[in-house]
């Protein structure tokens, strides 16, 4: 091996290794993750600050607080708090997608169908959230893209009553994606002339 593949095999390494470092950083411990579980269950805004307190300042804990406070409270305010924290990223969509399965390693199974909820009642939140602040309608459709590839998510499928009541808003959203996404978004997600959901659950 030369001096050359030498050298890649170590950047390839160390980028690996550093890597599954932040994964695990990212990973809750399982003190924090049965707080996630009891934010989830949460039947007050009281009750769940409580448990915000323990369950640290990961975006997955910021992710299940937000969403179950707009379930407590779906007003505005709540609403864009939930919108803000739509996944950026493909990190923040695996950990969205993996509230419900094992975070931990030790969680109950009454904690993770807690959990579970939280993500799917996310696709119903987010269209519920935004027809509260429809100014975030772009980021809103654009990340239908990457929702949709879950295959149980039903999220075209609640983008349509968003697309009916917001409709210009919605088209104006489409038009703006990248040439690349929107024409994956019009053959693969949604009918946009007819508001009908395409990648189904």
């Amino acid at each position: 091996m030369n001096k050359q593949a030498v050298i890649i095999v170590a950047v390839v390494l160390v980028f690996l290794l550093l890597h599954c470092a932040v994964l695990r950083a990212q990973k809750p411990n399982c003190g924090e993750t049965e707080a996630l579980a009891k934010m989830a269950r949460a039947i007050s805004p009281a009750e769940l600050v409580a448990g915000k307190l323990k369950a640290g300042d990961s975006y997955l804990s910021r992710i299940v607080f937000a969403a179950k406070q707009f379930e407590l409270i779906p007003q505005m305010h709540e609403a864009a708090q939930l919108l803000i924290l739509i996944p950026e990223n493909d990190d923040h969509q695996r950990m969205l997608t993996s509230i419900g399965y094992s975070l931990c390693g030790t969680e109950s199974y009454h904690d993770m169908k807690s959990l579970q909820q939280i993500n799917e009642h996310f696709p119903r939140d987010l269209a519920r959230a935004v027809l509260l602040v429809p100014e975030k309608i772009p980021e809103y459709v654009a990340y239908s893209i990457a929702s949709v590839e879950d295959p149980h998510s039903d999220y075209a499928m609640q983008m349509q009553k968003v697309c009916r009541v917001k409709h210009a808003e919605f088209v104006a959203a489409v038009e703006k994606l990248p040439p690349d996404k929107k024409d994956r978004f019009i053959r693969y997600v949604f009918d946009l002339d007819g508001c009908n959901a395409l990648a189904l659950p």
